[in-house]
C-alpha cells in the first residue's frame, strides 16, 4: 500500500512542477518574442470582431427599419484599427488583456446560447436522462429478460414471497439447520459448565458418503442435463464460445414453457465426447460431481462462467447445481460438503478415488458448529434468532 500512496504523491508532484515550467515557459516567451504570441491573439479577434460587427450590421439595418437607435460597435471599430497599426513588439498585456475583455463582452452571449443548447441536449438526448421509468421487480426481470435470457427460469416466479427453505428454489442450508434436519447433534458440557453443540461423527461421515452422487461411467450414462453442461464446459476449453452461449440461451429461454429444450444436445456430444479434456479428467476423477467441478474450472479459463448462467440446473439437479457453485469458494455449501472435500481430494492426489474421502468435511463441520451459541428453551425468550 506505501508504495502506491509514493507512487500517487510523485505524479502530484510532477504535474504541479509541469505546470510551473509551462508558465514560467511561456512568460519568458512573452518577455523575448511576444510578437508571435500578439500575432496569434490578434488573429483570432480581428476575425471574431468581423463576425460581431456583421451580425450588429443586420441588427442595426432591422433597427433603422423600426426607427430605434443603433447599437453602438466604436470600441470594435477602435480594436480593428489598434490591431491593424499597432507594432507587435511593443503590445503591452494589458492592452492584449483590455482587447480580449471587449471583444469577451459581445461573444458572452452567444457563448451561453450555445452552452445552453449543449446543457439541453445532454438533459434531453443523453443516455441516462432514458432512465425515467419505475420499476419493480416483476416489471424489472420481464424488461431485461432480452439482454439476460439466463433469468427465464424465474421469470413467472416471485421469489420476494417464496419461503427461503422451501421448494426447489431454497437457498443453501445452514449448518446447524442442516444438523438438526439430520440428526446430527448432540448436547455436551464445555468450558465453565456450559452446553455447547457437538455432531455426531458418524452419522454425519455416512450422511456426507451419501452426497457423493453416481460414480462417472462415461459421458453416454450421464442424464441428459448433465450432458448439456458438459458440452458447454468443454465447448469452452475448446475456445468454441458460440457453441457454449448459444446452448445455454436456448436451455434458459425453454424454461419459460416448462420444458428444458435439450434438442441438439446428442448431435454435439459426438463432436466433444472425444476430447483431450475429459480424457484427462477421466483420469483424475472418479465422481461425476467431481468431474464437473474440475470441467468448470478449465471452462473459466476462457472467462467468467458464473452458475446463475445455467440458473435452470437449481431445480433440476440440486446437489450438482451447488457443486457448481462451491467451485472457486474456500468453503463449500453444507449440502455438498462431502462431495466437495472428495473432489479436493482428487486434486490433490491427482487420481480418481472411488472411497470415498469426507473426513475433512466432516471435520470443518465440527468446527463450524463449535462457533455457534447453544440457548437452552429456558433462555430462549432472550432473543429471538436463539439456535
Amino acid at each position: 500500500m506505501y508504495p502506491a500512496q509514493q507512487n500517487a504523491t510523485d505524479q502530484t508532484a510532477n504535474f504541479f512542477w509541469l505546470l510551473v515550467l509551462l508558465t514560467l515557459g511561456v512568460l519568458v516567451f512573452w518577455w523575448l518574442e511576444r510578437s508571435y504570441i500578439v500575432s496569434a491573439i490578434f488573429f483570432v479577434r480581428h476575425y471574431e470582431i468581423d463576425l460581431i460587427k456583421g451580425v450588429l450590421d443586420g441588427f442595426n439595418v432591422g433597427l433603422g427599419w423600426l426607427n430605434l437607435t443603433p447599437i453602438d460597435d466604436h470600441k470594435l471599430a477602435f480594436w480593428q484599427h489598434f490591431m491593424a497599426t499597432a507594432n507587435k513588439k511593443e503590445v503591452t498585456f494589458p492592452q492584449v488583456g483590455a482587447l480580449s475583455t471587449d471583444v469577451g463582452l459581445w461573444v458572452r452571449y452567444p457563448v451561453i446560447l450555445i452552452l445552453l443548447g449543449l446543457a439541453s441536449w445532454m438533459l434531453f438526448r443523453n443516455r441516462s436522462a432514458r432512465f425515467q421509468r419505475t420499476h419493480t421487480m416483476d416489471s424489472l426481470k420481464k424488461s431485461e429478460v432480452e439482454n439476460w435470457p439466463q433469468i427465464t427460469p424465474v421469470l413467472s416466479l416471485n421469489l420476494l414471497k417464496t419461503d427461503l427453505d422451501k421448494g426447489p428454489w431454497a437457498m443453501a442450508k445452514l449448518p446447524l439447520n442442516f444438523c438438526k434436519e439430520h440428526n446430527l447433534l448432540d448436547i455436551t458440557i464445555g468450558e465453565n459448565d456450559k452446553k455447547v453443540w457437538t455432531v455426531k461423527p458418524g452419522p454425519a461421515e455416512r450422511l456426507f458418503v451419501l452426497q457423493m452422487g453416481p460414480l462417472w461411467k462415461g459421458v453416454e450414462a450421464l442424464p441428459i442435463h448433465v450432458k448439456a453442461l458438459l458440452i458447454v464446459f468443454v465447448a469452452r476449453g475448446h475456445r468454441d464460445h458460440k457453441v457454449a452461449e448459444d446452448l445455454l440461451v436456448q436451455i434458459a429461454q425453454s424454461a419459460l414453457h416448462g420444458r428444458l429444450n435439450f434438442s441438439g444436445v446428442e448431435e454435439l456430444l459426438t463432436k466433444y465426447k472425444d476430447s483431450k479434456i475429459i480424457k484427462w479428467l477421466e483420469s483424475r476423477h472418479a465422481y461425476v460431481g467431481t468431474l464437473m467441478a474440475s470441467l468448470l474450472e478449465i471452462a473459466r479459463i476462457e472467462g467468467v462462467l458464473a452458475t446463475a448462467e445455467f440458473l435452470w440446473l437449481k431445480p433440476v439437479d440440486r446437489r450438482l447445481w451447488y457443486m457448481l457453485n462451491s467451485v472457486g469458494r474456500q468453503t463449500a455449501v453444507v449440502e455438498v460438503a462431502g462431495l466437495f472435500a472428495h473432489w479436493r481430494a482428487e486434486k490433490r492426489l491427482e487420481r480418481p478415488l472411488r472411497t470415498p474421502m469426507v473426513k475433512e468435511a466432516v471435520t470443518a463441520l465440527e468446527k463450524d458448529i463449535t462457533t455457534v451459541l447453544y440457548i437452552s428453551e429456558e433462555e430462549r425468550w432472550h432473543t429471538s434468532r436463539a439456535a
